[in-house]
């Protein structure tokens, strides 16, 4: 069996257990990170409490976490180009379990700092390996749906982290909350021995016997339409694509779009989930109620994730990545002229719908306009980039809180990064649905 006929099965094969394993554990590794990257909003009350530090330190804590993700979303995205997908991902995965392991016995607001760069770099990791493999492995015409159901599971991390903060950290202390982080050393075993190295990953290095062999352990079904992929009529999004790269003239216009999407999502995504229990609780609701509100708040993610999940390979990307971003936009500021509880988990709830929509697109299309030669570098880089768009937020915030602003103004100032994302996003072209990867980007 040749390179083409490896890469046409994974095209056309039916969905099958072996999706479904890879579904299950790449959706846990999100979860994993979710919880990461959330669980520190639930901890900044208690820290507060613990070591007396002011809002604009606890913003920089929170930002370091961010700071470690975008260097390890670089390292993870290139390492995973030279050494392999699965290996980079049993690596980062057991280097997150180590240093939430540490941080659970932090001893002063400096070693939590550090502890939280060093945790975001194994879970910064985790984030483009998972998505590059989740494009690689799934077949064509369900692969935006398999990308955007894995980012769901970020909205299924989210709530455990809420609800950890809710029925843990306000009993037991934050500590126990770092030490559930270890559930990443399970993870790194499964993935391990459960899932194969990228079919797309070995054919690109010459391993083809490699991915014969690989191909071989893998029980895919196939579907009844079996009328190959006509690459030489097939559209393809951008053309001569086939060397240079991030910044070179064939992908500099994708990849200057998608960091700009990147860094405006997570701007607003940490100005938001990150401290909306001390922003409620800033408020007349008390801390344990900000906590529940926010737990249920963030479970609006889920049903965002499957609205755009049956939509995703049914519309054209591009015009349903820029329809959540509206949606996003009007919700972040409906919730910041929230007046009673009803009215912020309504549009808190909202807001989160439209977060799980936005997400599951940028995710699907950020690793599918790239080759297979540097897929996992360019998510990486994208990845890591937004992720210092988060970095500023929450020091932003708990600036605009000490000097005494509205959360009116909180919310209308984290509104504008959707916001210019549409006028940004909607100059690409992202024509991917359905299509091979190799009819996409070639090279």
């Amino acid at each position: 069996m040749n390179e083409k006929d490896i890469l046409y099965q994974f095209d056309h094969a039916r969905l099958g257990k072996f999706h479904l394993a890879l579904v299950l554990l790449s959706g846990a590794c999100w979860a994993l990170v979710a919880y990461g990257v959330t669980i520190i909003g639930f901890l900044l009350p208690s820290l507060r409490q613990e070591w007396q530090v002011s809002s604009s330190l606890l913003g920089v804590i929170a930002g370091s976490g961010l700071l470690g993700m975008f260097i390890g979303s670089i390292i993870g995205g290139t390492l995973a180009d030279r050494i392999g997908r699965r290996r980079t991902l049993v690596w980062a995965l057991f280097i997150s379990g180590i240093f939430f392991l540490v941080s659970s016995a932090a001893w002063d607001f400096s070693s939590l700092l550090i502890l939280r760069l060093l945790t975001g770099m194994g879970l910064g990791a985790v984030i483009p390996i998972v998505s590059t493999m989740i494009t690689e492995f799934s077949p064509a015409k369900v692969r935006g749906t398999l990308s955007v159901l894995i980012n769901g599971c970020w909205g299924l991390g989210g709530t455990l982290a809420a609800l950890v903060g809710y029925k843990v950290v306000l009993v037991y202390g934050w500590r126990l909350a770092m030490l559930l982080g270890c559930t990443a050393f399970i993870l790194s075993v499964l993935v391990r021995v459960m899932l194969p190295e990228s079919m797309r990953y070995l054919i690109a290095k010459g391993r083809l016997e490699e991915a014969q062999k690989q191909f071989e352990k893998i029980d895919l079904v196939h579907t009844e339409d079996q009328t190959p992929v006509d690459l030489s009529t097939s559209t393809i999004v951008e053309p001569n694509k086939s060397s240079g790269g991030i910044w070179s003239v064939s992908f500099a216009r994708i990849t200057g779009s998608l960091w700009f999407m990147w860094i405006a999502l997570n701007f607003l995504y940490q100005g938001v989930l990150v401290w909306m229990p001390t922003l409620l609780a800033s408020t007349h609701i008390t801390e344990g109620r900000s906590f529940l509100l926010t737990m249920l708040i963030s479970l609006g993610q889920i049903p965002g994730t499957l609205i755009v999940a049956f939509l995703v390979d049914r519309t054209r990307r591009a015009k349903l990545l820029i329809v959540s971003l509206v949606l996003l936009t009007l919700a972040t500021l409906l919730l910041g002229v929230s007046q009673n509880d009803i009215w912020i988990l309504t549009t808190g709830f909202l807001l989160m719908i439209f977060n799980g929509m936005t997400w599951g697109m940028a995710y699907s299309v950020s690793s599918e306009l790239y080759p297979t030669r540097m897929r996992g570098a360019a998510t990486g880089w994208a990845a890591g980039v937004g992720r210092l768009g988060g970095v500023p937020a929450p020091i932003v915030v708990a600036l605009i809180m000490q000097q005494g602003g509205s959360l009116t103004l909180v919310f209308d100032l984290l509104a504008i990064a959707p916001f210019l994302a549409i006028v940004v996003i909607s100059t690409l072209k992202m024509d991917t649905t359905g299509k091979s990867l190799e009819v996409i980007s070639p090279g």
